[in-house]
This record gives C-alpha cells, structure tokens and sequence, in this order.
C-alpha cells in the first residue's frame, strides 16, 4: 500500500524530467538604475532556476554529474580524498582548506533532518524570531548608518543597501535529498536588501590553482555566514524581519551592483574599489527602514573591455574573451541579459578534476591587488585613475610589467610568516 505522504512528491529531476521554467517575468523588467549598473536587459529575460546551478547539478543533471564531481563534494569532509604528493595538494594543503569550510559546513548541516542546505540552497534559518515590539525608526537614514556601524562590527568588510529587485530571486530552489525543485523563500514584502561582503584571504589566493587555495573561498563564506546570521539578529531584536541568504534566494552579483559596492567584470564577478575580485557576498532581505546607496562606477566596464587577463589564464577556457553578448552556453547561464556568460560547465568541470575550488580569475585580475605598505597603498590608488580614464592602456601595462598576478608556489605561503 503506498504511503499517502509521498502521493504528492515533487518527482526528482533528470533529463526527461527538467526543472522548470518561468515563461515570461510577471513583473518590472526594466527599473530606473538599470544604465547606471551597466544591466542590459533584452524582451527575453528570464528569471533563473536554482535547479539549474552547476553546482546543483552536478548532483541530478548526467551532464555535469561524474565521480570526480561527487568527489569533490566529499572531499570537504572525507579525510585524504584528493590528497597526493603534488604540492599545494598534500595532507596539510587539504586539512587548511577543509577546515576553512567548518563555519559554512556547520551552518549546510544544521537542518539536513528538515531537507535544508542553509546559505548555498535554502535562507538561513533565523536563531530567533523578531521581538514582538518593534522599535520605532524616525530616520531612517540614520539607521542606516547604524546599520552599516553594526555590520563591521559583526565582520563586514563592505555594506551597501540595495532596493529588493525580483529580477534576481530565483523561480525554484533544489532539494538535494530528494533531488526535486521547491518553492523559494518569498521576499516579496521586504523592500530592502542589504549586501554584505567579505574579503578573501589574498596570500593563499596567489597560489591558486591549488588545495590551498580553495581556504580562501571556505573562509569567505564561513566569515560571511556568521556576519549575516548576526546581522539580521540584531534586526530581528529591533522587531523587525529579516531573511539572511548567502548563495540561495537569489542572485548576489546584481544586488551588489545595485548597493553601490562594484561593477561586473569579464570573468563575472563584481570588481570592488577596495578589493577588487577578492570578495564573498550574502545578502539579508529586510523591512527595516532604510535609505538605499547608488551604483558606482570606476571605469571597469572600459578596463575589461581591453584586459583579456582572466580569458587568457582560464585553463578550460569558460571565460569570454570578445564583447558581452549574453551568450548562452547552457541551462545555467542567465537569459536575457548582455553581458559577458562565464561557461558554469567548463568552470565545475576544472574545479571536479583538480579536487578542489580555482580562482585563477581572481588572482589574475589586475584589481587584486595587496597593498601591504605606505608606498603600496598610493601606487593602488595611482593605478586606479590611470585604470578609470584613457590611461588605462598603460595600467594594464604597468600590470604586466610588474609581475602581478603571478602564481606563488603554495609553500612560499607555509613560508611566508609575519615576525610574531
């Protein structure tokens, strides 16, 4: 006899039974910031199905799926998987990055009972409700600031307020216990999203492609998880709601753009003032009044335009090298929307054979830089105005001529100690 609980499950998804799309989007399709963000956005656009993440599936779509993909998913929590003599790969190598990705993990795991994957599938599940009485906000620009003081105390290293922008929030989300698409959280009624992002750990990105390397994008996301589960607590204790999302929920990258934090780059990340590339962001949607920041820009549309750098050093090549053009690659690429399309399936198909995350992009791109001392920091300053106007030609020549974004082998970083 059939359990009447499972009557009406979601079947899993496979090829013959693909996840979902939205025909056409039920609402604004262009908003007044639009030219200002750089988004270009064609009568076909679509909003996007989690489902279709690489990452996502990798683990129902035969076409991304593969032991070595699987393998790599283990990896963060099974001892010497991916381990070999190669440096940058060896025991220590993978136990640094592994342990990296403990404050991630932690949260992934604290509802797998209830089929959540906190911050990378489902919002972040709240430590407590909003108090019952909500303190009244008179200005609030002002709590804006306080907000803003709030987060970098919790660890932010950048904040912007963005406007809530349906265009980004995903249709469906994955459930990787049963392997269906659900319902995504609804933000609808939050007006406001908060953008918080997190710098990663330069010196071991210098070694990337590497085990090693991959500690900088587990400790982004651990440090970021934990800024995001306080910050939206202390919205909360004000009476007020707010959804904490880190990878889930919807797109990070045109929310940061729209909270003034960045421009797009070439390689598909947000390029920031302050850090370049070198970031991880999460979000909290809220209805906490607040004032939104404005979309900057400092010239890295132009700069991109003429750097080939990061398509250069792409090894599996999943980054374009001509013109944004919104070409679409395969299902988990954005619809509608022109600007340069990294190839998600090349991208996931390296990472799965090398056993661990790449960020050679990052560590390429001549806005990563480390201004370690006085001199450092006024030659970054200096090469960004030249980046931002017709000297651009020759920053990027004084890019190469100096030498950056050169791999350093992962044992100048076991090496490289400061003088306690």
């Amino acid at each position: 006899m059939p359990e009447p609980a499972r009557r009406n499950m979601p079947e899993p998804l496979s090829a013959d039974n693909p996840p979902t799309l939205e025909e056409r989007f039920d609402g604004d399709l262009h908003r007044a910031d639009d030219a200002e963000c750089g988004f270009d956005i064609e009568p076909e656009f679509q909003r996007f199905n989690a489902c279709n993440d690489t990452f996502a599936r990798a683990q129902w779509d035969e076409t991304v799926r593969s032991e070595k993909a699987l393998d790599w998913f283990k990896s963060m929590f099974t001892h010497g998987l991916g381990v070999r003599k190669t440096e940058g790969y060896r025991t220590k190598d993978f136990a640094m990055r592994n342990a990296a990705w403990v404050g991630a993990n932690l949260l992934i795991e604290r509802k797998l009972k209830d089929e959540r994957h906190d911050g990378f599938l489902d919002e972040l599940t709240p430590y407590a409700p909003p108090a019952p009485t909500r303190e009244p906000v008179d200005d609030p620009a002002e709590m804006t600031l306080e907000l803003k003081q709030a987060a970098r105390i919790f660890g932010a290293d950048l904040i912007g307020i963005a406007p809530t922008d349906l265009r980004w929030h995903y249709t469906k989300r994955f459930n990787a216990k049963t392997r269906a698409e659900k319902e995504n959280a609804d933000c609808a009624g939050l007006p406001h999203c908060i953008v918080v992002g997190t710098e990663m750990p330069g010196k071991v990105i210098q070694t990337m492609p590497s085990a090693l390397g991959g500690t900088a994008a587990g400790y982004g996301y651990s440090k970021d998880g934990l800024t995001l589960m306080s910050l939206a607590q202390f919205i909360r204790n004000l009476g007020y709601n707010a959804v904490a999302s880190l990878n889930d929920t919807a797109q990070c990258i045109p929310y940061a753009i729209q909270a003034g934090l960045g421009e797009y780059g070439r390689h598909g990340l947000v390029i920031t003032p302050e850090f370049g590339p070198r970031l991880r962001f999460g979000k909290i949607f809220t209805d906490l009044p607040l004032v939104h920041d404005k979309p900057k820009t400092f010239g890295v549309k132009e700069f991109c335009d003429l750097c080939r750098k990061c398509s250069d050093a792409c090894p599996p090549k999943a980054i374009p090298a001509g013109e944004p053009d919104g070409a679409y690659h395969n299902a988990s690429n954005f619809v509608g929307i022109r600007k340069w399309n990294v190839d998600g399936e090349k991208c996931f198909r390296f990472w799965a054979n090398q056993g661990t995350e790449c960020g050679i992009c990052i560590r390429v791109c001549p806005y990563n830089k480390l201004p370690e001392t006085a001199l450092g920091r006024v030659y970054f300053q200096l090469w960004k105005k030249l980046a931002a106007g017709p000297g651009r030609r020759i920053a990027l020549w004084l890019d190469n001529a100096l030498g950056y974004g050169k791999r350093y082998k992962p044992d100048w970083w076991w090496k490289n100690r400061p003088g306690w």
